[in-house]
């Protein structure tokens, strides 16, 4: 490919208005091509050029999935807590506490665990379609 670029010793230059020019850039975000001049050079010859789609309707699951896993490690950090207090705790009325703790901790990850899981098999389903 470099091979390629050394040998562009020619230059043409083409005026656009402001609005031409946005099109052309937005065109080319939706494309893999890496530059303008890129995308530009597929057009002219008539290379096949590679768009890049988006799937709006999984948006939404990725952004529950996401708020999902924030709640997860801040699920798991607690429990992290739970377990360093109970190792270094002496009492055993302080541990009964703290294993209570633990157990609602436990339950609450349990019911995230099963929302990540409802969740993915919605977004296997709608993709599987």
């Amino acid at each position: 490919m470099e091979t390629e670029n050394n040998n562009r010793k020619r230059r043409i230059y083409v005026r656009l208005t402001d609005k031409e020019f946005t099109t052309l850039e937005s065109r080319c975000k939706n494309t893999t091509c890496r530059s303008v001049s890129d995308y530009v050079r597929h057009c002219l010859f008539s290379k096949p050029i590679t768009t890049i789609t988006r799937d709006a309707s999984a948006d939404e699951a990725i952004i529950r999935m996401s708020h999902l896993n924030r709640e997860l490690n801040a699920i798991g950090s607690n429990f992290n807590q739970l377990v360093r207090k109970v190792n270094a705790s002496a009492q055993a009325g302080e541990i009964k506490g703290l294993l209570l703790l633990f157990d609602s901790q436990k339950k609450t990850m349990f019911s995230k665990i099963d929302e990540v899981k409802e969740q993915l098999q919605k977004l296997a389903e709608k993709w599987l379609q």
